[in-house]
């Protein structure tokens, strides 16, 4: 069986490497190829370590993969974060919190007698990153994605989960074969799934890929982009259906009396965008932005333009109106004022230079 656990591990190493290598290749974003080498090796490490036969490894080098084994919980949510939330402002407390948890396992791993709040922070984590997986759903429009959160869910977060989940409750010892197993068996078929999914020609999975057709937004020709339906959309947003606080693409599906997934197709291979907030948010900001520089509109607050385009509180737009223009509402007003960019730039978010 030990032999069996190398085997296995084994294989596992071998597949992360060759994935990381391959998807190092692949025209996607930079941060992406990262994310899966960062894992591919913390991961590596990790499996080297744990084995159920000791190997004999020089001190150094052990304390070194010890280290790199470390990251393997930020590692593990840099990959989750990266490919499902588009909006990198949104991933900073993830990386933090898995951060925080790597260099808990650092110090419960360097110094076993100190008491680690490693594994219960790991629980959390993986717990957390869980739900993510699963909530996020709603708001995604790229249908690849969509259907492959579930399984993506269960492979990654509910393997580490159950991993710790075990040795927390004492149900996996630390040091047992069965343990050893679990790890090698789960990381083998959790990677060969995974490389199966992230291989197959579709960039959409990744944010931020390197085509400016992403940046701009440009709108993205596809056989099963439906005229009729997205011209339905299009009518929706112009009668003002955005402004309806809270609204969602099964509410706007039933509106149109077309399937939800009809019209996460439409938005996203049809008009370009990749969850439904930065569709329903884009059209906000462009009211927001013809307010903020009407000049019989002056007197108004910003929160009162905020609850005006549909927002249902002042922090939720403010972030939202950052992510278009990189500015406050505030600064963007003043800058109207101020005559720093011409008048045909004040109601084109992505457009605006205020420096």
């Amino acid at each position: 069986m030990i032999y069996l656990d190398l085997a296995l591990r084994g294989g596992a190493i071998t597949l992360l490497l060759l994935l990381a290598f391959l998807l190092w290749r692949a025209p996607i974003s930079l941060e992406g190829r990262l994310s899966v080498v960062a894992l591919a090796l913390s991961e590596t490490a990790f499996l080297i370590i744990t084995t159920a036969l000791p190997l004999d490894l020089h001190p150094a080098l052990q304390s070194n993969l010890t280290l790199i084994a470390s990251f393997t919980p930020a590692a593990i949510t840099w990959l989750i974060v990266t490919i499902f939330l588009d909006a990198p402002g949104h991933r900073w407390p993830w990386l933090l919190a898995s951060l925080a948890t790597s260099i808990a396992l650092f110090t419960h791993e360097t110094f076993p007698d100190i008491f680690s709040l490693f594994l219960p922070m790991s629980v959390v984590l993986y717990g957390a990153l869980l739900i993510l997986s699963l909530r996020s759903r709603r708001d995604d429009l790229v249908d690849c994605r969509c259907r492959a959160r579930p399984g993506f869910a269960a492979a990654i977060a509910s393997l580490a989960l159950l991993l710790t989940g075990g040795q927390a409750t004492r149900f996996l010892q630390q040091d047992s074969l069965a343990l050893a197993l679990l790890q090698a068996v789960g990381t083998l078929v959790v990677a060969l799934n995974f490389a199966v999914w992230l291989l197959l020609p579709d960039a959409n999975r990744w944010p931020g890929e390197t085509s400016s057709e992403t940046t701009t937004r440009l709108p993205v020709q596809d056989d099963f982009a439906d005229p009729a339906l997205i011209a339905g959309i299009q009518s929706a947003m112009s009668a003002g259906i955005w402004r309806e606080e809270g609204l969602t693409i099964g509410a706007l599906a039933r509106k149109l009396a077309v399937p939800e997934h009809r019209v996460r197709r439409a938005i996203n291979q049809g008009l370009g965008f990749r969850n439904f907030s930065s569709f329903i948010n884009r059209a906000r900001i462009e009211a927001a932005c013809a307010a903020l520089t009407d000049p019989t509109q002056m007197n108004a607050t910003v929160l009162e333009i905020a609850y005006e385009v549909g927002f249902a509180s002042v922090g939720p737009f403010n972030r939202a109106f950052r992510a278009e223009f990189g500015h406050s509402p505030t600064e963007y007003r003043r800058a109207a004022q101020s005559g720093a960019f011409p008048d045909s730039e004040k109601s084109s978010p992505n457009a605006v230079n205020l420096h």
